[in-house]
């Protein structure tokens, strides 16, 4: 099977080219699909002439006394009917791969695309709201190849057919008939481009419902512990009355759509009956004429009354992937050069130059320096809002520099791929990020070709190996949403084995031990030793004895450097962290 997958995405809010781009792929079977039903409704349109011809035979056979052209006739119309239907089907097989092939390739070129945005992208929105824009995007692919394929193409194709023949029977009854589609195709056209903006409001109450759902079951403990359940669902409440008002703006506009396009069709079927009985009483027409102008009105009512309500409803689909493309395909602020290579990492040295970092209100880091060796074990140290986790972030190039460079064995990180450096480098952090998956599956996430042996030799040496062996799956283990069937503890000493099993030259702590019991910080910090043997740390940490065993502290204050070295060194100093360490209560650093 080709891949689906398409990581050149255009960069559009376009929904007709982002569905062009979607079909690409599936180019073979469009194609396919587009013939069966080209011939199939041309088939379609000329079965209401074969009703002429038969009403036509059968009202002078008293003076022919021929059945020869109502047989041809009757088999000829069993003949189309039966094509006709075998084509349908074959549209049917082939559309539908279509339709599902674009709505799978459009699911996964947006998902590749989210995953490339920043953090800053994510923290800004709902996770619910992006999954459920993707879900959208996808079904309004499918619903505009279906559209495309089995409304607009069908009817344009018989359409055009049935006038072919109706202006050979009768150009009077053409142009009654050209009348009625050259005023009321451009109507629906217009009124679908008026109902657009509608489809992109309703469509953004929906979004900001479902985030808010999301959000409230993510945070359900604390909505019970605080006990705001009524006020939780009294703002539920209120979007739901947001997004019915939205709903109903939209569908009392479908509505009077369907009743203008009811009304005119009427006016012109009325007008249709009285031309040709009048020119069947002058002999200018036949009664098989009759019969096919007839049989052609009804059936061209039928369809352009079905396209009525799908211009309402293409307009909705066009609105909702508009929505969803203009939300996830915006331009990536943290984003690979053109240029950029992967990062070849043999030591493991960090080299800051002059690093300036803005965020939010003001500066975080103004000229920042710094250069630590490799191998070297740094703990960092400050009180909130100094800039240590900042630090970690810009090191992982979550955010890109006002100014300045951060180098790893002499390479600036901007110059080299997010995926390479990020593979470079390993991560704890306070808390951990497991996956609804097993045990082994989280601690594999480190290594994706890991064997069983390699993850359960890291689980050893991150002490997990034990409280593993208990669980009832042991390694097979589903550990729930975010890791929830796990404590503290458990899911550290996991991350710390996904981390051991990763094998990075750098290792990030954040705050790595600091929400644990006694017991668990005890078995953790042995974790941890085994985990940075060798390579090159940066640890953050308010408990500043978890750091005193560090090669070399650093002392942040309002994002500068105020003190670096040793404990014993800093000590001596009887600076700041002097200052932090003999004032710290229970272990941790005040704020």
């Amino acid at each position: 099977m080709r891949s689906i997958w398409r990581d050149d995405i255009p960069q559009t809010t376009n929904p007709l080219r982002f569905f062009l781009f979607t079909s690409k792929p599936h180019w073979r079977v469009a194609v396919l699909a587009t013939f069966f039903v080209v011939l199939a409704s041309i088939a379609r349109a000329f079965i209401p002439y074969i009703y002429k011809v038969i009403v036509d035979t059968a009202t002078t056979l008293t003076t022919t006394g021929t059945y020869d052209t109502l047989w041809s006739a009757v088999i000829a119309f069993l003949i189309i009917s039966l094509a006709s239907n075998l084509l349908w089907r074959g549209s049917g097989f082939s559309g539908m791969h279509w339709a599902t092939g674009v709505r799978a390739t459009g699911r996964a070129a947006l998902t590749s695309y989210l995953t490339r945005h920043s953090h800053q992208y994510f923290s800004d929105r709902f996770a619910g709201s992006l999954s459920n824009k993707i879900k959208q995007a996808g079904d309004s692919l499918r619903d505009f190849t279906e559209a495309w394929l089995w409304q607009f193409l069908a009817f344009f194709i018989s359409v055009t057919a049935s006038f072919i023949i109706v202006f050979a029977t009768s150009p009077i009854v053409g142009f009654i008939l050209l009348g009625l589609f050259a005023f009321i195709t451009p109507l629906n056209i217009y009124l679908a481009r008026k109902r657009v903006p509608l489809s992109v409001e309703a469509q953004a109450s929906e979004t900001k419902l479902n985030g808010a759902s999301v959000d409230l079951i993510t945070n359900i403990t604390a909505v019970h512990e605080y006990a705001r359940t009524p006020f939780e669902l009294l703002r539920i409440k209120e979007l739901i009355n947001i997004r019915r008002e939205f709903g109903m703006r939209n569908w009392r506009f479908s509505e009077w759509v369907l009743v203008s396009n009811n009304f005119i069709q009427a006016l012109f079927t009325g007008g249709m009956l009285l031309v040709s009985v009048y020119l069947a009483t002058q002999g200018i027409i036949t009664a098989g004429d009759v019969i096919l102008f007839l049989t052609m009105v009804a059936l061209l009512e039928d369809q352009l009354t079905f396209i009525g309500s799908q211009f309402n409803s293409f307009a909705e689909s066009w609105g909702t992937l508009k929505d969803s493309l203009t939300e996830i395909t915006e331009e990536h602020d943290v984003a690979d050069i053109d240029t950029a290579t992967p990062l070849p990492i043999t030591k493991g040295s960090l080299t800051l130059e002059n690093v300036s970092f803005e965020y939010g209100a003001g500066p975080v880091f103004a000229n920042l320096n710094l250069h630590i060796p490799e191998g070297q074990k740094v703990g960092v140290i400050g009180r909130s809002g100094a800039g240590k986790s900042t630090l970690m972030k810009l090191l992982l190039r979550h955010y890109d520099l006002s100014a300045g460079k951060i180098l790893i064995d002499g390479q600036d990180i901007t110059s080299v791929t997010k995926e390479s450096l990020r593979a470079a480098v390993a991560v704890v952090p306070q808390e951990p990020a497991l996956f609804h998956r097993s045990i082994r599956e989280n601690i594999a996430y480190g290594k994706a070709d890991a064997t069983r042996e390699e993850v359960v030799h890291a689980a050893l040496q991150a002490q997990a190996h034990e409280f593993i062996e208990t669980l009832p799956q042991g390694y097979d283990t589903t550990v729930g949403e975010r890791g929830v069937k796990l404590s503290g503890g458990q899911r550290q000493r996991v991350a710390i084995a996904r981390a051991l099993l990763k094998d990075a030259r750098i290792l990030l702590l954040d705050e790595a031990t600091s929400a644990l019991d006694s017991e668990s910080e005890v078995l953790v910090q042995k974790a941890l030793l085994a985990l940075m043997e060798g390579r090159t740390v940066i640890a953050i940490a308010h408990r500043l004895s978890t750091l005193r065993a560090m090669d070399r502290l650093i002392i942040f204050d309002k994002g500068e450097i105020v003190e670096d070295g040793t404990h014993d060194e800093l000590i001596a100093k009887g600076g700041l962290y002097a200052d932090l360490w003999n004032h710290q209560a229970g272990g941790f650093l005040e704020d």
